[in-house]
């Protein structure tokens, strides 16, 4: 596989995970009664102003900014998965993929705010769930990346 190859490899398999760890987050929020809930918070908390004070119900500038960081550090994450991964097949992907998705959602701790997905104001089990749902949009996108037409 090409350099461009494993870029486009990358890029899509980022798709996937932008989409699932996008739509767990809205599902957090529809729970909540209020869609954009944790991607308000974190574009509050990237502003610099407290999450959760003020919680945006719509798609507002907050939500936006939440939304934007989100993406670009998924993209961020299934490039680099991507990069790891393109000669890896079976349980060695799948052990990577986990590997990437755990160190995505617990670099909390060590990371800026502006490193850590949704800004670092989701809950543990929330962060577990998002993991997951990373690792497996993961596997299947560099699956669905890699296979001839």
């Amino acid at each position: 596989m090409t350099r461009h190859d494993t870029l486009h490899a990358g890029l899509r398999t980022a798709g996937l995970g932008a989409a699932a760890t996008t739509g767990a987050l809205i599902g957090f929020g529809v729970r909540r009664g209020a869609p954009v809930t944790l991607l308000s918070a974190a574009g509050d908390r990237l502003r610099g102003l407290p999450a959760f004070v003020a919680p945006d119900r719509s798609l507002g500038p907050s939500a936006l900014i939440g939304l934007a960081h989100h993406l670009t550090l998924v993209a961020a994450w299934g490039v680099l998965f991507a990069l790891l991964a393109v000669h890896l097949r079976g349980a060695a992907r799948v052990a990577l993929a986990a590997l990437v998705g755990a160190v995505a959602v617990t670099a909390d701790g060590v990371l800026p705010v502006w490193l850590c997905l949704v800004a670092g104001v989701a809950s543990p089990p929330q962060r577990a769930l998002l993991g997951i749902a990373l690792a497996s949009a993961l596997v299947m996108g560099m699956a669905f990346a890699q296979r001839k037409v």
